[in-house]
């Protein structure tokens, strides 16, 4: 049984759980030894929030937001890295639900019908973090020994905060150890074997929650395409609830 399944089994006051986050896309590599990461569901508060700011909350705002729900233990939890960031508040949003099961509402990129995909906690798999140790180091731009870790939330909110955080050139700047200002024009302007080693080292750091394979409904097409569960447009509904301990807590007249 998932690890989040069981704490949810156990403790039925959604708010006051915390759950320990125990397996992440970045299996931990970019943390110290020890650090220990939990989350709890979003409140009823949270929910209404998230609904009623939909298209309308920065994504700074969101991001800071949802990280208020995550605890840590051993490092400051903006050191969190941005794609366990992303996984852990999927986490948070599917335990609010209290479910076993749910479903994905998407749209088919070719002929556009409305898919309901079905899934459970054992269906999320991870994209792990390719390198074997971190830092990643390389000789790269003239410099030697540039050391490379995966973004974190707290450098992905600086960068929104230089309105940069769609940039990949300074995402790249912000990942390494030079200056920042340095870094950017070096990365922005490096050519031949220099692009090619900022390409590799972007696969090295790359981790994330795999996509959902979802099939098209429509007879007529039929087409397996690619979903995200991680971002926050995603429309992810309860398919089955978990199972009640204590029977209804609503009544009705006296």
């Amino acid at each position: 049984m998932n690890e989040l399944q069981q704490a949810l089994d156990k403790e039925s006051n959604l708010p006051d759980t915390m759950v320990k986050v125990a397996q992440l896309p970045s299996r931990g590599l970019a943390y110290p030894v020890g650090t220990e990461i939990h989350y709890k569901p979003y409140t009823f508060g949270e929910v209404k929030m998230f609904s009623q700011a939909q298209g309308t909350m920065s994504s700074a705002k969101s991001t800071e937001k949802i990280l208020n729900g995550i605890s840590v233990e051993g490092m400051d939890r903006e050191d969190i890295t941005f794609f366990d960031f992303l996984y852990i508040a999927l986490l948070r949003r599917l335990s609010t639900m209290n479910a076993v099961e749910f479903n994905l509402n998407v749209e088919c990129p070719q002929c556009q019908h409305s898919v309901q995909h079905q899934f459970g906690w054992e269906n999320l798999q991870f994209e792990d973090l390719a390198a074997p140790k971190l830092p990643v180091i390389a000789d790269l731009c003239g410099m030697t020994d540039v050391k490379f870790k995966p973004l974190t939330v707290g450098q992905y909110l600086e960068l929104t905060r230089r309105n940069a955080d769609e940039d990949p050139v300074a995402i790249a700047a912000m990942q390494s150890s030079l200056d920042y200002k340095l870094a950017y024009n070096l990365f922005n302007n490096a050519i031949g074997d220099d692009a090619a080693t900022l390409e590799d080292i972007d696969k090295f750091l790359y981790h994330d929650l795999k996509p959902m394979a979802v099939t098209c409904a429509n007879t007529e097409c039929g087409i397996v395409f690619s979903a995200s569960l991680d971002d926050e447009a995603a429309l992810i509904n309860p398919f089955r609830k978990s199972e009640p301990t204590t029977g209804s807590r609503v009544r009705f007249g006296n």
